[in-house]
């Protein structure tokens, strides 16, 4: 382990809410007519260009903090009531933003465009693209890939989907169009992902069908969804951090609460107890449909190497960076193939992955499809870290100066706000022994 003896992280921590699940309450508010209310929201910068979008199309959503976080107010009058925007949607830097608006537009009987900052125009929509385009909408793109997407929606008819890669914003978009199409339309995806959806279905009253966890059909919304509440469990991706930091760091002890636990989202949870981390369900529950725990992970031995498919990729896509840190100091060898998807996020994580932690002395092989790194008991550190913009490679870089022989410098730290603003405040709380 790290020479410089890091300072343990202690204490008691719940981290905002769902990103994922934020984003869907919000957009599928729009289906409904009357009240809304959101709490325990994300606060990350990606969400609110999600309730700015709605926002420009007519809905009337307030945001204020209560004892649960962030809570959104929504005032619908359901689809009907959404109205053409002048000018274009900006969906910032959140590609779940523009994938699930782009399904929500498919089906309304006006043109919109829907654009991003610089690091989303580069992100390929091809696969929201073509079965949008399937079902009846006329989209235009940048190269037939890419945003600004203009979209001419209007009377769309159902189709089956079998999706080559699993994606549930891909998954959702197609249900969004669905529910405003002629006939049934059906998306099968091939490895279990995020059911945030469906869990939201059956919360808010949107009726589907199913043959398993890997197909769901809809048909069209014959009237508005009646309003609803949502709570919102802590955000998973924004725990993974910490949850690796006190795994690494000597004498660390830490518990998050209200952890949400969808079976696609836990491969963190369960990659590091395969690495041999200790990590305790204290407590479980639900949060509406969702299961939620409260956890605590302690620093107890050297992690292991361990070699993840791409069957297990989806239930964890986000946190392959951190879980890669997490490699760089476990004994033997920890490998990640058929993960290609990740070179179409925000940056291309396997590159910036391999690059930065190559820089920080580790020995790590790139992949096509992911990376091969052979643990050690130390990095030594002290280089750059770049980020390209990556929210997710900043928080990995955090995490990185503290185990480190070195602090590494992370090149735009200020982007670690898309997702989790309050993040080195919340570090900071955990090194401190407070929480938060």
């Amino acid at each position: 382990m790290p020479c410089r003896l890091p300072k343990a992280l202690t204490g008691t921590l719940r981290v905002p809410g769902d990103k994922s699940i934020t984003h869907r309450g919000l957009i599928f508010s729009a289906l409904a007519r009357g009240r809304v209310a959101i709490t325990g929201a994300s606060t990350a910068v990606d969400c609110r260009s999600s309730a700015d979008c709605l926002q420009s199309l007519g809905l009337s959503i307030q945001m204020d903090h209560g004892p649960e976080g962030r809570r959104y107010v929504v005032e619908s009058g359901g689809l009907d009531s959404l109205k053409e925007q002048a000018g274009p949607l900006d969906a910032g830097n959140s590609g779940t933003t523009i994938r699930l608006m782009a399904g929500l537009l498919a089906g309304r009987p006006f043109p919109s465009i829907l654009t991003g900052d610089a690091s989303l125009r580069r992100r390929p929509m091809r696969r929201v693209i073509e079965p949008l385009s399937e079902m009846g909408a006329v989209i235009e793109a940048a190269g037939g890939d890419f945003a600004p997407l203009s979209i001419r929606g209007g009377k769309l008819h159902g189709a089956d989907f079998d999706l080559r890669v699993a994606s549930a914003q891909v998954e959702t978009c197609i249900v969004l169009a669905g529910l405003q199409a002629e006939g049934r339309t059906s998306v099968t995806i091939p490895n279990l992902v995020r059911d945030h959806s469906r869990r939201l279905f059956d919360h808010i009253g949107i009726d589907y069908q199913s043959s398993g966890p890997l197909n769901l059909s809809v048909g069209f919304l014959e009237s508005p969804l009646a309003p609803f509440d949502l709570e919102v469990p802590a955000d998973i991706s924004s725990a993974a951090f910490f949850m690796v930091a006190a795994t690494l760091i000597p004498g660390s002890g830490i518990t998050l609460t209200r952890v949400g636990m969808n079976p696609g989202r836990v491969l963190i949870v369960d990659l590091l107890r395969e690495m041999g981390a200790s990590i305790e369900v204290v407590s479980s529950s639900n949060l509406g449909r969702e299961p939620v725990a409260d956890l605590h992970i302690e620093h107890r031995q050297r992690l292991e190497g361990v070699s993840v498919g791409a069957e297990r990729i989806a239930a964890g896509i986000d946190e392959l960076p951190i879980l890669a840190l997490a490699g760089a100091f476990c004994r033997g060898r920890f490998a990640v193939t058929g993960a290609a998807e990740l070179r179409h996020k925000e940056s291309d994580r396997i590159s910036l992955i391999c690059r930065n932690l190559a820089g920080a002395g580790a020995r790590v092989e790139e992949l096509p499809d992911g990376f091969v790194i052979e643990g050690g008991e130390e990095l030594p550190g002290g280089s750059t870290w770049l980020t390209a913009g990556d929210h997710r490679l900043a928080m990995t870089g955090r995490i990185a100066s503290l185990v480190c022989r070195e602090p590494v410098e992370i090149e735009d730290p200020g982007c670690i706000g898309v997702s989790y603003p309050e993040f080195d405040d919340h570090l900071a709380s955990l090194l401190e022994g407070s929480g938060g």
